[in-house]
């Protein structure tokens, strides 16, 4: 199936009116027209909460509306009873994370669902088009690989491939760069503008700004579950965009780097000597001062998460010593960190810091249940007491510790994790790209508390692969390429995001 060439048209593939939404009593709708032509990339924007996800539930049939039309060029209005009745009408979804099959081949997935695809005498037939879809997309790729082999990016393309093997002519993607290295992401656009110049519809979820300029022809952005704005990208300027979507003047603020004479003392809070890991670093020496935020750029695979990690002890060293307040620390696991005082917010909060079926309140102490159960009972009113009080500090929402975690979005997730090691005694943060995933209101948020524990004396070394969130937040700066910290900036003034890219990827000598 070749992708043909077409000029793009201003024809109407798909018209969202009055969308109307409430979950018991929360109008997460409230009367939304969205629409996308032919041949054009539709950036859908807005905080965690704005009702972007829910928008697309129902578009994509996971959910009905409670009022409000749908109609899909070809079809009329019509109402999507569920994914699969969606696919019938040509609307397919990429997910964040892609729903395949690990066991099976590149071509079964491609045709999942298709009983014949499973059928020894007609497999040819289906890998023969299955290399026909791909051949536009990927032609490298080969239909009879194992699923469970690929990369991200490659999964990426399997879910664009099935997509397109249902007749899809609309296309959503949902936050598709997440888990991408910057090649794999600028792969992924060249897929996407091949599908535009084709005269698909792409809908384009992300709460990365830059890739939305980079790729978007037009911008909508939802607020509390209403449409305020929907333009042209060219037409709208960055920082209006990030005013757009938080409902204030945050552009400023979110670029605003502190001063490193507005620090507390400059005392070594952390120091690593030689640290090294077979195949994975290289004799890491590197120092964190109290009152400081040491921010660690580098590409996908420089080391930066296994530096970390060993640090905190979930990964082994081979070499080298850790020194905490001076003083030299034995880490054979996370227990010894902990009890020193190292925090880890690690980069995949979902899955390696959270339980989801638990609420606010039992997450918040599975690092704290010493203190909470110092004779094998627990302090369940203190617990609660100390729970409640973070969270309105913090301003977790909603306000109740008894909601399950995963009923919170991105940026109050991390809060919690924040606030459980808070409470923990914690001094030294380790962030692992603190902000992933996280709309641009709470990212202001997550900013603040980081510059606030700074303040308060603690030491925090970041890892961030948005470069503009290591110039603004980070006093000092090391770039880390192959398992090694190639140099260190104690000076960021004339430090830019194109020099750190030339930097990270060796494309600039250091010295």
């Amino acid at each position: 199936m070749q992708i043909p060439n077409v000029d793009p048209s201003p024809k109407l593939l798909l018209q969202l009116k009055g969308i109307v939404k409430a979950f018991a009593g929360v109008q997460a709708l409230k009367g939304v027209d969205f629409d996308l032509r032919a041949g054009e990339v539709h950036a859908l924007m807005g905080e965690n909460g704005a009702g972007k996800s829910t928008l697309m539930k129902i578009l994509f049939g996971v959910q009905p509306p409670d009022s409000g039309t749908i109609e899909i060029d070809g079809h009329g209005k019509v109402a999507i009873d569920d994914p699969r009745h969606a696919l019938a009408l040509g609307v397919g979804l990429v997910s964040q994370e892609p729903s395949l099959v690990p066991q099976l081949d590149v071509a079964q997935n491609i045709f999942l669902g298709q009983t014949d695809a499973l059928n020894v005498v007609k497999r040819a037939e289906f890998q023969a088009k299955a290399r026909e879809i791909l051949k536009p997309l990927a032609p490298r790729l080969s239909v009879t690989t194992r699923v469970s082999t690929l990369g991200m990016a490659e999964l990426q393309v399997v879910e664009i491939a099935r997509t397109l093997a249902r007749g899809a002519n609309i296309i959503g993607f949902d936050e598709p760069t997440s888990s991408l290295t910057p090649a794999e992401r600028d792969g992924l656009f060249t897929l996407i503008r091949q599908l535009k110049n084709s005269g698909k519809g792409i809908i384009y979820i992300s709460h990365r700004i830059p890739e939305v300029y980079a790729i978007s022809d037009r911008v909508t952005v939802l607020r509390d579950g209403q449409v305020v704005a929907n333009r042209a990208t060219r037409d709208v300027d960055p920082d209006e965009l990030i005013n757009l979507i938080a409902g204030r003047r945050l552009a400023e603020e979110l670029h605003r780097p502190i001063k490193p004479s507005a620090r507390p003392g400059r005392t070594e809070a952390l120091r690593l000597e030689g640290i090294s890991a077979v195949g994975k670093l290289h004799d890491i020496n590197l120092t964190v001062h109290t009152g400081e935020i040491f921010g660690l750029a580098g590409l996908v695979g420089s080391g930066r998460t296994e530096l970390v990690r060993c640090i905190f002890g979930a990964d082994r060293k081979d070499a080298g010593t850790i020194y905490v307040n001076g003083k030299p620390l034995n880490v054979q696991s996370s227990s010894d960190a902990i009890a020193a005082g190292i925090a880890l917010i690690p980069e995949d909060r979902r899955k390696q810091s959270l339980v989801p079926v638990m609420d606010v309140e039992r997450n918040f102490g599975l690092a704290n249940y010493r203190q909470y159960a110092p004779s094998g009972f627990l302090r369940l009113k203190q617990r609660r007491k100390d729970i409640e009080r973070y969270i309105e500090e913090m301003s977790i929402r909603p306000r109740r510790a008894g909601v399950r975690i995963r009923n919170l979005s991105g940026g109050n997730q991390q809060k919690v994790v924040i606030a459980r090691w808070l409470q923990s005694g914690a001094r030294i943060f380790l962030f692992d790209e603190p902000t992933r995933g996280i709309d641009v209101g709470a990212k202001f948020e997550i900013h603040e508390l980081m510059r606030r524990l700074a303040k308060d004396g603690c030491a925090l070394l970041v890892i961030s692969s948005e470069l503009p969130e290591v110039l603004a937040l980070c006093d000092r700066i090391g770039i880390m390429r192959g398992g090694r910290l190639v140099n260190t900036f104690d000076d960021c003034s004339e430090l830019n995001e194109d020099l750190l890219m030339k930097y990270a990827s060796g494309e600039v000598a250091l010295v």
